[in-house]
């Protein structure tokens, strides 16, 4: 009878853990379709395309750079396919455009419109789940944009490393290779998130906790600038792992004039070393602006300064558990100042920012 029940417990067990399992994937299905129908709309690749430092930085590390002369290159997310033709102008032998979104109808006609049909091929679908043409093995060069806000939101990068361990070849290139993320101190503003104590008489504070957690992307500038900066993660895209998004590290920013800091701020750099030229650019906030602007963590406690100071803490950052295409970030803030000492530990959601903004 005792082993009758026991048997039947761990039989339920076993089913609620079956059904957890694919309520998980089917939410994850559905994640996903939204992402890339957001990825199909035109508007989005506009966005894209009218970031000048974006393109003008592709467009210097793939024209006239030898190394995909006669090479078989990979593009993973092509979107309308502009880094493909990039390639094909360069001299590659065959470009595979790949991307999930239904974007890749355009990506087709552009292709053909621009005369390089005999050297791309666009191949709609993820990168894990599709499969190169019989006749392609490896390829020579992979050319992926696969970069977020705060560098790694919309975790793309795990798409990338899939398809670099599969079929990038021996000594094969990737654009771009390298990155680095820092974070500095800025002057800025108060939240204005009061309104929520008090909306036509009701108290609506639940929702100011909510807004206190979003990290918020917005342009930053040089002027806002409290404090030294600090890397705190750099990535080799020849080495990079699966999951790299999920680390945590300590940071010391030494304050640079007097004033109140009310936030940190993130922002990344991203090289191509495989160029003659050392092609390189920077979402800084004194570096012209970029469609992904920085991304901003705001103090609970602003911190009023005094240059030479030192803001300590640590920076910690993971992949949503929520949405496979948000990220987690905890800061904790341990600040000895002449005028107040603050030791704190905020928690953020930086959510894709074109779910956010609807583009």
């Amino acid at each position: 009878m005792f082993g009758s029940s026991t048997e039947e417990d761990l039989k339920s067990d076993a089913d609620r853990s079956l059904e957890l399992a694919l309520e998980r994937i089917k939410e994850r299905r559905q994640q996903e379709t939204l992402y890339f129908n957001i990825y199909s709309r035109i508007e989005v690749h506009e966005w894209l395309l009218k970031d000048r430092v974006r393109v003008k930085a592709f467009r210097k590390a793939i024209l006239h750079n030898e190394s995909f002369k006669n090479k078989t290159v990979l593009d993973v997310g092509c979107g309308m396919g502009i880094l493909s033709v990039f390639a094909a102008m360069a001299g590659a032998k065959k470009v595979l455009a790949v991307d999930a979104a239904s974007i890749t109808d355009y990506a087709h006609r552009i292709v053909q419109d621009n005369g390089y049909g005999n050297v791309i091929t666009v191949i709609r679908g993820k990168v894990e789940d599709i499969e190169l043409p019989a006749d392609i093995a490896k390829v020579d060069i992979i050319v992926c944009d696969w970069i977020g806000s705060c560098l790694f939101s919309e975790n793309m990068l795990d798409s990338l490393v899939f398809a670099r361990d599969k079929w990038l070849s021996a000594g094969g290139h990737i654009f771009p290779d390298t990155a680095q993320l820092y974070v500095a101190a800025i002057q800025g503003w108060d939240q204005d998130l009061g309104f929520w104590h008090d909306v036509h008489g009701f108290d609506l504070s639940a929702i100011r906790r909510r807004c206190e957690s979003l990290a918020v992307v917005e342009p930053v500038t040089g002027g806002q600038m409290m404090s030294q900066v600090c890397l705190v993660k750099s990535l080799d895209l020849y080495k990079a792992q699966r999951q790299s998004s999920d680390f945590r590290s300590f940071y010391e920013l030494k304050v640079t004039r007097d004033g109140w800091v009310h936030a940190l701020v993130a922002y990344f750099d991203v090289g191509f070393s495989k160029t003659p030229q050392g092609i390189a650019f920077s979402t800084s906030p004194c570096a012209p602006w970029t469609h992904w602007n920085q991304t901003v963590f705001y103090l609970e406690t602003p911190l009023p300064v005094k240059a030479g100071e030192l803001i300590k803490g640590v920076f910690g950052l993971k992949a949503s558990e929520q949405s496979i295409f948000d990220l987690e970030v905890d800061i904790y803030v341990d600040f000895e100042g002449s005028q107040k000492s603050v030791t704190s530990q905020q928690f953020f959601v930086l959510s894709s920012s074109l779910a956010v903004d609807g583009v």
